[in-house]
């Protein structure tokens, strides 16, 4: 080998390995980005397969069609998942109730490693939604130069900058879309936060959890306003209150009916208790059920009185009749107001057949208590067919017992005073200022000779029929014994 061959011998060597490590490094760097963009496909696809299982396809288009102002609102993002979703922000209508906002910003940023793996991350977290949106349009402009080692990115692109307000007034802006609630406004009764225009006292303008767009659970919402604590603390709480389903008898925006009622009181009521709705049919109804007014008895909520009431008896039932209250302050009255006895116990409180609201038909109404000891006999007196009524008062008297006059001139008033006062003729005395020496009280009609509720002797006679005397012998001795008495 000649010297010039020997000394061309070691650049060949060194460019040949040059070449070797040449191509280890490009074959180094293409397996690297391919592994990168290996890496790049599999979170791609991931990311893909993740929004396709854990978003609905309405929501995945919804959050496409918002994606110009969710790019910057992402924190609005989430809520397109929950069960209302406003139908405005589901259609890409962010513009039908918020002004535009925001300013053309130019960004010149050079990248680094942090800042391009945020890019690449955010990038990948939305192509599902990017490639959608690009196919359709684009509001953006960028051009790239080279900086140093990084790449100096311009861009031109909305920033978050001024603030949105709302096309119309708050208490206006609803009724663009849901003027259909426009004639509520012109009910009687209006929801105090519907009619000033507080929607959003209730209902989330984007996205809820709860039906309506509620911002809370019903049963929760209307408890914030309106405390009903004390009511549910009392001995009987009515069975939708206690589940607080308010908007079974109440309507949430406006009604024609106090109380927002859903229909009027009766009709509402009714539909719970339909064994009170034939009542309405009955002749003789109570006014207060006849027009309209439950609650005049009833507390809608809760009470600490059976059934609902809004006192105990009597006293509900004085609230509209005091006159009859004062009955039972009479000596002798009806024990109305205790355990034995009480108004309901003799009238219907809703409606009944008979005047007076009474659960039966005349003496059948006091024969229910005093069957025992009077109606077998009445019914077979010479009394039968007359009205307890004529002689007694149901409620309370000045004369024992419930009398509606004093005994005789009770008697009298069928039993012709000429006949038998001794006032008016040679009569038998039967006033309470002659004294009964047999009864050992007050003489009258009934102390000892009759009973007005008829015994098995004839006259209503106490003890012995006539004519025998002795009925008469009680109180006058036969001749020649000892007298006991007077001797008439």
């Amino acid at each position: 080998m000649s010297e010039s061959e020997m000394l061309e011998s070691p650049v060949t060597a060194a460019d040949d390995g040059g070449d070797i490590d040449g191509s280890s490094n490009r074959r180094g760097r293409l397996v690297f980005a391919a592994i990168l963009l290996l890496l790049l496909l599999l979170c791609t696809i991931t990311t893909v397969v993740q929004t396709l299982v854990s978003r609905t396809p309405d929501q995945i288009r919804s959050i496409t069609r918002n994606i110009e102002c969710l790019q910057c609102h992402t924190e609005m993002i989430p809520a397109m998942s929950k069960a209302s979703v406003h139908n405005p922000f589901l259609l890409k209508s962010c513009t039908a109730c918020h002004t535009p906002h925001g300013k053309i910003v130019e960004k010149s940023v050079v990248t680094g490693a942090t800042r391009t793996w945020e890019r690449t991350k955010t990038l990948v977290e939305w192509i599902p939604l990017k490639l959608v949106l690009d196919v359709f349009y684009s509001d953006e402009t960028t051009g790239t130069e080279t900086v140093g080692g990084g790449v100096k990115s311009v861009t031109e692109e909305r920033a978050k900058g001024e603030k949105s307000s709302l096309v119309l007034p708050g208490n206006e802006l609803c009724w663009m879309c849901h003027g259909n609630l426009g004639p509520s406004l012109g009910m009687a009764y209006p929801h105090e936060p519907f009619k000033d225009g507080y929607c959003t006292n209730c209902h989330n303008p984007h996205a809820s959890d709860f039906r309506v767009l509620l911002t809370q659970d019903e049963r929760d919402l209307c408890v914030t306003c309106h405390p009903i604590g004390p009511e549910l603390a009392r001995k009987q709480v009515h069975p939708p209150v206690e589940g607080r389903f308010c908007l079974n008898c109440h309507n949430p925006h406006a009604s024609e009916y106090k109380g927002i009622l859903v229909t009027n009181q009766r009709d509402l009521c009714f539909t719970c208790h339909p064994s009170v709705a034939p009542l309405s049919l009955k002749p003789v109804q109570h006014n207060p059920f006849l027009y309209d007014n439950c609650t005049g008895c009833h507390e809608p909520h809760g009470s600490d009185y059976l059934p609902l009431l809004i006192s105990e008896q009597p006293r509900v039932c004085y609230t509209c009749h005091p006159d009859i209250s004062k009955d039972f302050l009479k000596p002798s009255h009806h024990p109305v107001g205790t355990v034995q006895l009480n108004c309901g116990d003799c009238h219907n409180p809703h409606a009944a057949d008979y005047p007076g609201l009474i659960s039966a038909e005349d003496n059948a109404m006091c024969y229910q208590c005093h069957r025992v000891k009077i109606a077998t006999s009445y019914e077979k007196s010479a009394h039968k067919g007359t009205l307890c009524i004529r002689c007694h008062t149901p409620h309370g008297s000045n004369y024992t017992p419930l009398l509606i006059d004093s005994n005789p001139d009770v008697c009298l008033k069928c039993h012709n005073p000429k006949s038998y006062d001794a006032e008016q003729g040679n009569n038998h005395p039967v006033r309470p200022y002659d004294f009964d020496v047999a009864a050992q009280e007050p003489l009258t009609c009934t102390s000892t000779c009759h009973n007005p509720h008829g015994t098995d002797l004839n006259f209503m006679l106490m003890n012995f029929p006539s004519p025998l005397d002795g009925q008469c012998l009680q109180c006058h001795g036969k001749v020649g014994y000892p007298r006991v008495g007077i001797d008439y």
